[in-house]
């Protein structure tokens, strides 16, 4: 008998599969980034298409075939596209930094600090107003900055151990973000080049 994981998830893309199938990218919490398999996803009486569409947080059960995982179950949570309607600016940050842990990120690598951050950087877009333009950017360094020292491309610096512990995103948190910005640049464009 297959063992059925249970876990949330960010449906980052999808392709069709054969006439009424589906592959898809999923950023897991509890398995990292993976690929699997919808049955029947595409014929208009399936109950998973609306759990599975693109950018959605979602809760996914999954068995591990012998190649591919495979979808058993998806019950919908928010739609990225829909949280952000008319938020271009918003839309764009979230998907830079799925595209960022989607580029660095091996499959099945177990390490929920990517999923956390994407959901926490999607909690915050939805907060804060279009209009604060540099809450927007500094939460959007802050995001890629974890997820390259999670990922090993940024070592050990004092100066940001504080900010990459915390999952805020709040005043106190900017504030200490002002005056070490350019230093956050720097080190965020000298890992970029390594990718």
């Amino acid at each position: 008998m297959y063992q059925i994981y249970t876990t949330k998830t960010l449906i980052i893309e999808s392709r069709n599969f054969g006439e009424t199938n589906k592959l898809y990218f999923l950023l897991t919490r509890d398995l990292g980034l993976i690929k699997a398999t919808a049955q029947g996803v595409c014929k208009i009486q399936s109950k998973q298409k609306f759990g599975l569409q693109t950018l959605s947080f979602s809760k996914i059960s999954l068995v591990k075939g012998k190649d591919i995982w495979k979808i058993t179950s998806a019950i919908s949570g928010e739609n990225v596209f829909s949280s952000f309607r008319g938020e271009k600016e918003k839309l764009n940050i979230f998907i830079r930094i799925v595209s960022l842990i989607r580029k660095i990120l091996s499959e099945e690598e177990k390490e929920p600090i990517f999923f956390d951050a994407v959901l926490s950087i999607f909690r915050f877009l939805k907060s804060v107003s279009i209009n604060d333009r540099d809450k927007l950017s500094s939460a959007e360094l802050l995001t890629v900055m974890k997820i390259l020292h999670a990922a090993g491309y940024l070592g050990e610096n004092k100066n940001f151990k504080n900010l990459l512990d915390t999952n805020n995103f709040d005043d106190e948190m900017f504030n200490k973000m002002r005056k070490i910005k350019k230093e956050m640049l720097k080190e965020i464009n000298t890992a970029m080049q390594e990718i």
